[in-house]
């Protein structure tokens, strides 16, 4: 069974469009602090220590709700660029049906010229915006999946959507002529690693619509790797060495799975970026 809900309260935001770290990308807007998807292997974890906020990562999510009001200021006064939405929270997480922040802030980039706008997501709610996605002038949607085993990754991701419903909305939003990509990452190692199960994802991807897919390994941080290494003790304590393995030699594994996945690739025939 999942775990119970998270908290969910009110914050307000001084700053939405921040300048973002990652090469490929100019801003980041993330309309939620937090993310009730409470992924074993989330990378944001780190973002807990300027949250001022107590409990777990994962236990609690604050709703931005001025988010629309203060990015409509700061589209003014920005070059334009690249923009995605969801970085270090899930934009369409499920307190999103209800508060509707991502929706707005969205709706914020109708009409503002010079700006490429990007969502990363594990949620199907999504397509409840095909309407809006539409009007935007530049747009591209994302689906993060890291395994087809819908109780697997309940296990690693005991809150987000299944993948089936994940490949299902890809598929809506590719026939309504949104583009649409695929973000296979985290690889899960041992579980989704195999030569089997990349060309499974592969396809599962390209034949839902997507026009790239993105590879990514588990970035074992201290934090991360401490989480998902308890998880594998109790729940799948025969594939544990198997995992120490990895974690003993991370580069000679990136390598043989970049090379797995450049191979299953080709015989799919789709364009993949390895991320590692």
């Amino acid at each position: 069974m999942p775990p119970s809900g998270p908290r969910v309260f009110t914050i307000q935001c001084k700053s939405l469009m921040t300048k973002s770290g990652i090469p490929s990308l100019d801003y980041a807007v993330n309309p939620y602090l937090g993310c009730e998807h409470a992924c074993v292997y989330c990378y944001a974890t780190f973002m807990k220590r300027f949250a001022g906020v107590e409990g777990e990562w994962g236990s609690f999510v604050g709703v931005k709700e001025n988010a629309p009001e203060v990015l409509r200021k700061e589209i003014g006064r920005r070059a334009p660029g690249v923009v995605s939405f969801g970085t270090v929270c899930d934009a369409y997480q499920v307190v999103e049906e209800e508060f509707g922040v991502t929706r707005r802030c969205l709706e914020e980039f109708i009409g503002a010229s010079g700006f490429d706008v990007g969502v990363l997501t594990k949620s199907d709610l999504v397509v409840r915006d095909i309407d809006l996605l539409s009007r935007l002038e530049s747009v591209d949607v994302g689906f993060s999946i890291t395994t087809l085993d819908r109780e697997l990754a309940a296990v690693f991701e005991p809150r987000a959507p299944s993948p089936s419903r994940r490949l299902a909305a890809m598929r809506e939003l590719s026939e309504a002529g949104i583009p649409v990509w695929g973000f296979f990452g985290p690889v899960l190692p041992v579980f989704s690693d195999g030569v089997g199960e990349i060309t499974e994802m592969l396809e599962a991807m390209e034949q839902s619509g997507a026009r790239r897919v993105l590879v990514d390994t588990m970035n074992l941080y201290p934090t991360v790797r401490s989480g998902v290494r308890t998880l594998f003790a109790a729940r799948f304590a025969e594939r544990l060495p198997a995992f120490e393995a990895v974690l003993a030699d991370p580069g000679a594994y990136a390598a043989e799975l970049a090379d797995l996945v450049e191979s299953a690739a080709q015989a799919v025939g789709i364009e993949v970026d390895v991320c590692f």
